[in-house]
């Protein structure tokens, strides 16, 4: 595999694109491999591919993929989209992918959010020129009645907002957390997990402070069912960022033995 990787990074114009195209697709089979080191060689020479004929024939029988009822097969299809949009920048990729979300098909809008939550996760930081792009997508995604649709989007918000931390897209990153939120009630463990994580992920590209505004409403709740969710939210925000939340507790009177004040952060404010 690292061999024809290596051919189609240095001599890509002495094979014939169709041949380039065939050796695709043996290739997606190969990204479903036991062994880690033949899925990451499948990995970089499918980059090298794409690169050396261009994205679009390659993303044209990709996308055909996703229509296919195997899941194994279209979750190894989103990672290869994942690498063309890395390869060959996610502008040759998004169109497309954006378009495919309008089939009205579960498999495929789930495949496409798949690819984009991949390719979020690849590109980092290059999502900041594209998060205006898909947010409506996302906000489709999250508000969806089928739970696997939300639990893939909040994997997108989560892979989205750590590569954009710190790089002033914090406006959509809350409009997306005001559709993340409400996920927090769900039963199943696979969605609560999706839905935790996109708030980790947003912890750290909004600052924990923003989230405790979100999380105080609800630790004394009368339901035992929403308090504990909030507790939930509110120790993942202690363990990770203690520090951080000592500004966004609330200004509380000294009282006779009890000083309250924060007197060194108020002389840094």
């Amino acid at each position: 595999i690292d061999l024809v990787g290596r051919i189609a990074d240095r001599g890509a114009e002495f094979v014939s694109a169709k041949e380039w195209m065939r050796i695709c697709f043996e290739l997606l089979e190969l990204l479903k491999a036991n062994k880690k080191a033949i899925r990451r060689a499948a990995v970089s020479t499918f980059g090298y591919i794409a690169k050396a004929i261009g994205p679009q024939d390659v993303l044209h029988t990709l996308l055909n993929n996703l229509k296919v009822q195997d899941r194994q097969m279209r979750v190894c299809t989103t990672v290869a989209v994942a690498i063309v949009a890395e390869t060959c920048g996610p502008f040759t990729v998004l169109p497309a992918l954006m378009n495919e979300y309008r089939v009205p098909e579960v498999n495929i809008q789930n495949g496409v959010l798949k690819a984009l939550s991949f390719m979020f996760e690849y590109i980092g930081e290059m999502g900041k020129d594209y998060i205006y792009a898909v947010t409506p997508l996302l906000e489709d995604a999250l508000m969806d009645r089928d739970a696997v649709h939300r639990q893939t989007g909040c994997a997108c918000v989560k892979h989205l907002a750590l590569g954009v931390a710190g790089l002033g897209c914090e406006d959509a990153l809350i409009h997306l957390l005001n559709y993340v939120w409400p996920n927090i009630f769900e039963d199943s463990p696979h969605v609560i997990n999706a839905t935790c994580d996109a708030i980790e992920g947003l912890m750290v590209a909004l600052g924990p402070n923003v989230i405790l505004a979100y999380t105080i409403q609800g630790l004394y709740h009368p339901a035992r069912k929403v308090r504990e969710i909030y507790w939930k939210i509110y120790n993942m925000l202690y363990m990770y960022a203690a520090d951080s939340l000592v500004l966004g507790y609330p200004v509380i009177e000294d009282e006779n033995e009890n000083a309250y004040a924060r007197t060194t952060l108020e002389l840094f404010i």
